[in-house]
């Protein structure tokens, strides 16, 4: 699982952390904007992968797909994947929302799990290098549920993409409550729940305007990815 594990922070970070407002703006308006979206994609996974680049990856009947050659096959159902969604907002009138951004992030996953040497059932399916399972925590807690509540406040309230002290104060409640699952022992929890305890309250008094379902979405997803960490972290909750 160690290609997999590598494969999906690659994709987590061009596809999150990199892709700033102006990259994601240029891949809606044209093709030069996309190829440079998905050349970013590349080039994060070769950083990442290599030491890999020269193995078989995958066998398709004699046929054997090295590295570099499912890098090619990955840039090219990327670019794909990415102008279909664009082509169905532009020109067909799909509404862009909560359930295309899931499609769209499971369809692009499904295709790094099938380019890579999977095999199953794997004890280590859920485990990863801790660098690497760490970094694709990181992106998720910081990164992935900032999209995914904009999405979902988007579709249920027509609320518009955060302002930036909301933005980042989310960003950073979340990754102080992730930080909680590093620690061992159990001592931490109460603690934990205390500094849920002030999300709430700064919803409550208004401090920063938010939504329950923001906060909700955010104290839940960084639950699951909190003990989805220490599992990773050491090997059992």
């Amino acid at each position: 699982m160690i290609i997999f594990w590598r494969l999906l922070l690659s994709h987590l970070l061009a596809d999150f952390t990199l892709q700033f407002d102006a990259v994601n703006r240029m891949k809606r308006e044209n093709v030069w904007g996309m190829l440079l979206h998905c050349v970013t994609h590349c080039l994060v996974a070769v950083a990442l992968l290599w030491g890999y680049l020269g193995q078989a990856w995958v066998k398709i009947g004699p046929l054997g797909i090295n590295g570099w050659w499912a890098l090619g096959i990955m840039f090219v159902v990327h670019f794909l994947i990415d102008e279909l969604r664009i082509y169905s907002m532009k020109t067909l009138g799909y509404r862009d929302g909560t359930v295309s951004f899931l499609i769209d992030q499971l369809l692009h996953i499904y295709v790094l799990f099938m380019l890579s040497p999977v095999a199953i059932p794997d004890r280590n399916l859920l485990l990863a290098e801790k660098w690497v399972g760490i970094g694709c925590m990181l992106v998720l807690v910081a990164h992935f549920t900032t999209v995914l509540i904009y999405f979902v406040e988007k579709d249920f309230f027509g609320k518009g993409f955060p302002r930036f002290d909301e933005k980042y104060f989310l960003i950073f409640e979340r990754l102080v409550l992730w930080a909680f699952f590093f620690v061992g022992g159990w001592w931490w929890v109460p603690f934990a729940l205390a500094w849920v305890a002030q999300i709430f309250y700064i919803r409550k008094k208004r401090i920063i305007d938010l939504s329950a379902a923001n906060v909700a979405l955010s104290v839940g997803i960084t639950a699951v990815l909190g003990a989805w960490t220490r599992y990773i972290y050491y090997g059992g909750l």
